[in-house]
């Protein structure tokens, strides 16, 4: 048989792998057993068959036996060879400069030529030696293309540099980044703030759509696509000439964000049919996926085939006390002997590596959990940076917040109920400091949050109510063993191309968990992975149904944009007003004749200005909720239509927010509020499904907590994440009827600006619109507004260079300083 023939199925077949010599060997390499030479020769001359196979999974299958070899015997001549022969200039140069050729370079020829061809991958002008492989040279120099393209590469491989490195080509243009979150704002505007040619080229960087001004003939903006949308509903004639979409595959996802995208990207095309969008993401199967209707311009896309990692993937049973490790190619497991754990904990602590994520799907087993290993774990050694970092956090936010007792203990976690700032601190301190080894984490990971690790533990395999998607899991275990820590040549290993992910059936698993099929539904070799296209705005969307009423909704949007005609339209202003600001609660056409009548009856009987929290939720009960019928999507709402308790309550919430408080004092409030309840006898508090515990009211969701259950420390606790909860609530679902009600010109303009951003000092304004929280905004107008000048016709900021050491001079709050350093 010429080997070129060879198949994964002919490697797999019963006959070809019982009772052969290949399997006991092969088992024996991969669970990093002793060989005897005969062994070692046999295996590496399989290798050798299998490259050459014109399949790619058998040629993955050769590499994997090399990397293997290479790294259970450290002799890495192989692994240098065969990287070399593919192009992996980063694998090859690496074991020259640590293993094979540590004290300098060979005078021999051949060493010499091959030193020089590496030269050729060689980043330009970087003092720092990386190397790229070819398959990243050619992604990069695809990126540079000038047409609609995407770019699909596994996390590590630069996507982020691409994007921003396309910038200065378009300096004099209109360039909007779309991220997925506000998260991501701060995240990408620090990138884009480092590089040379972006602050040559823009003088601000636009991530509020309240920063553009019309004389604005070209700019860069990062923005989600809420913002975006808002930025193009307040300038009709606005078009853009680039748009680069962060984290892409978002858009194929059933969801109004997902919708909203697809509906920005249709409008922005209507505007100008020359526009120009880059896709961006981590994991595609077909180009084609991105495809959107009634969308006149092909994606051209260049997926990266090339395999420099292969993943190790274990399974642990706790109540069975069994390990396995699969084999994706064999689709096979191999017991591997290990001790009895009591528990996922046990077995976690003693699996450790130096930097390890623990994933699981809810905050409020998020944060349980990493107390639980924080009670087992040692203390680690205070340094004066990391008692800063204690000092600093508990003035932020609150000196019983659960993290700081974590990160005492070298443990830290990642959800969404964490405010911003602090979880791009948090990102930033389990990065810098070597002290903290645990990371535990939701899917907020996903969203393109870059952190070394080492090793993965899924204690859940969901997201949400779903199990992770091969897609999902596939983005989720990409953030382990980065290049950036593999091939750093103080720290780096190429050990760490063998990922470690570990899935775990214990006390966080669903019940009747099926373990180990969960491996064969997602990494198999063989798998064929089909994009999960629902997007009904998508050319291949299975939800065909529900398109023409997406794009009616966007016709009524933006006139011109749908390719649909005579579609039905609203002929008032309150439901033009609805369509605009994106409502998605009810029907606005079915219900437009109510939404006419309740504000005609609203504004006979009130006649000021809304000026008050309690105006504002009345007005929008008694205008938009009355009468109507909301989604079944709109639970908060409802309960605002429904019970004076919950209107009380988003009374007091808003109240709290147009004063700019600040954490500490929110929480002290939420305490008080609670208090109040129990002395009251409603010792059951709503508190949703993210940390609900209960159920209540006759339904079977726990979004229920009993606070009489619960000590002060845990109240602290759940005040914290309930107000990142509710904030992001008002913004998402309140703001749009107050902007509706601004408009209609029923709020006072000093009132909207206290709610929509917690003050009416336009100083603090102008920071916040730059993308500085309300904390830091105040603090700099009240004690450093000598280092600042302010152009609030362009909403723009100019800082003074001794601003950052005058802070430092007065010893500020380091979450503080993390955030300033970022933004200038």
């Amino acid at each position: 048989m010429d080997y070129l023939e060879i198949t994964l199925n002919k490697i797999k077949n019963k006959r070809n792998l019982d009772d052969s010599f290949f399997l006991p060997t092969y088992g024996k390499l991969i669970k990093g057993e002793d060989l005897t030479e005969e062994e070692k020769f046999y295996i590496l001359k399989v290798a050798l068959f299998f490259l050459n196979s014109k399949e790619e999974s058998v040629e993955r299958f050769g590499y994997r036996i090399i990397l293997r070899y290479s790294n259970q015997f450290r002799d890495y001549q192989p692994l240098h060879d065969v990287a070399l022969s593919r192009e992996y200039i980063p694998i090859a140069k690496f074991a020259e400069n640590k293993y094979l050729r540590p004290n300098g370079n060979s005078e021999r020829f051949s060493d010499l030529y091959v030193i020089s061809f590496q030269e050729n991958f060689k980043i330009e002008g970087d003092a720092e030696n990386i190397y790229r492989s070819k398959g990243q040279m050619i992604l990069n120099r695809f990126s540079a293309t000038d047409e609609d393209i995407a770019v699909i590469a596994p996390t590590s491989y630069g996507k982020s540099e691409m994007l921003i490195k396309k910038i200065p080509d378009y300096i004099g243009k209109k360039i909007c980044i779309i991220v997925p979150s506000k998260a991501l704002l701060a995240q990408t505007k620090r990138l884009l703030l480092k590089s040379p040619g972006v602050k040559e080229g823009f003088k601000k960087i636009i991530t509020h759509p309240d920063m553009f001004k019309e004389s604005d003939n070209s700019f860069l903006a990062v923005l989600t696509q809420e913002r975006l949308l808002r930025l193009l509903q307040r300038n009709k004639e606005l078009s853009l000439d680039l748009v680069l979409i962060d984290e892409a595959h978002n858009i194929l996802e059933d969801t109004d964000r997902a919708h909203l995208l697809a509906q920005v990207l249709l409008i922005l095309q209507k505007r100008n049919s020359d526009f120009i969008a880059n896709f961006f993401t981590p994991f595609l199967a077909d180009i084609k996926s991105l495809s959107i209707v009634n969308h006149n311009t092909d994606i051209i896309g260049k997926p990266v085939t090339e395999f420099m990692k292969i993943e190790k993937f274990f399974t642990y049973d706790v109540e069975k006390a069994e390990l396995n490790l699969y084999d994706q190619f064999l689709d096979k497991y191999f017991p591997i002997n290990c001790p009895n754990f009591a528990n996922d904990i046990d077995f976690i602590i003693n699996n450790k590596s130096t930097k390890n994520i623990v994933y699981l799907n809810r905050p409020v087993t998020v944060e349980e959990f990493a107390l639980k290993i924080a009670e087992r774990a040692e203390p680690i050694t205070l340094t004066p940076e990391i008692e800063k970092i204690i000092e600093s956090i508990s003035g932020f936010i609150h000196e019983e917040y659960n993290l700081i007792k974590c990160l005492k203990k070298g443990v830290l976690y990642h959800h969404g109920g964490i405010p911003d700032i602090i979880r791009l601190y948090i990102e930033n301190i389990y990065s810098k400091y070597s002290e903290f080894n645990f990371i535990i984490t939701t899917s907020t990971l996903l969203e393109g949050v870059n952190i070394p690790a080492d090793k993965i533990f899924l204690l859940s395999p969901k997201k949400g109510m779903d199990y992770l998607s091969p897609a999902q899991f596939k983005n989720l275990i990409g953030r382990v063993c980065r290049f950036k820590e593999v091939f750093n040549y103080e720290t780096g290993d190429l050990r760490m191309l063998e990922p470690e992910i570990y899935v775990v059936n214990g006390s966080y698993a669903p019940k009747n968990f099926a373990l180990l099929s969960f491996y064969k539904n997602r990494v198999n070799a063989r798998l064929i992975i089909e994009d999960e296209v629902e997007n009904p705005l998508l050319e291949n969307s299975i939800k065909k149904e529900k398109t023409e009423s997406v794009l009616e909704y966007l016709e009524n949007m933006e006139p011109g944009s749908s390719g649909l005609e005579d579609v039905l339209s609203p002929t008032s202003i309150i439901g033009q007003l609805c369509f605009i600001n994106n409502v998605h609660d009810f029907s606005i056409i079915e219900n437009e004749s109510k939404l006419v009548t309740n504000l005609n009856y609203y504004t006979e009987l009130h006649h000021p200005e809304i000026n008050s929290a309690e105006a504002l939720i009345g007005a929008i009960t008694n205008i938009f909720f009355e009468g109507i019928t909301l989604s079944d999507k709109s639970e908060s709402l409802t309960r605002i239509k429904e019970h004076q308790e919950a209107r009380n309550f988003y009374s007091m919430f808003i109240g709290w927010r147009t004063k700019g408080s600040p954490y500490p004092l929110m929480i002290g409030s939420f305490l008080k509020y609670w208090q109040k309840n129990q002395s009251e006898g409603k010792t059951l508090v709503y508190i949703g499904s993210k940390w609900g515990e209960l159920t209540g009211g006759g339904g079977y969701q726990k979004l229920y907590v009993n606070m009489v259950e619960k000590n002060e420390v845990q109240r602290i606790n759940l005040a914290i994440a309930k107000i990142k909860e509710e904030q992001e609530f008002v913004d998402f679902n309140i703001l749009k009827y107050l902007e509706i009600l601004k408009e209609l010109s029923l709020v006072e303009s000093s009132f909207y600006d206290q709610v929509k951003y917690g003050t009416s000092n336009v100083y603090v304004i102008c920071l916040l619109k730059n993308g500085f929280s309300m904390e830091l905004s105040k603090m700099l107008v009240d004690k450093y507004s000598e280092f600042l000048e302010f152009d609030l016709e362009q909403d723009y900021v100019h800082y003074d260079e001794s601003l950052v050491s005058a802070m430092s001079s007065n010893k500020e709050n380091e979450v503080l300083m993390f955030e300033i350093d970022s933004n200038l």
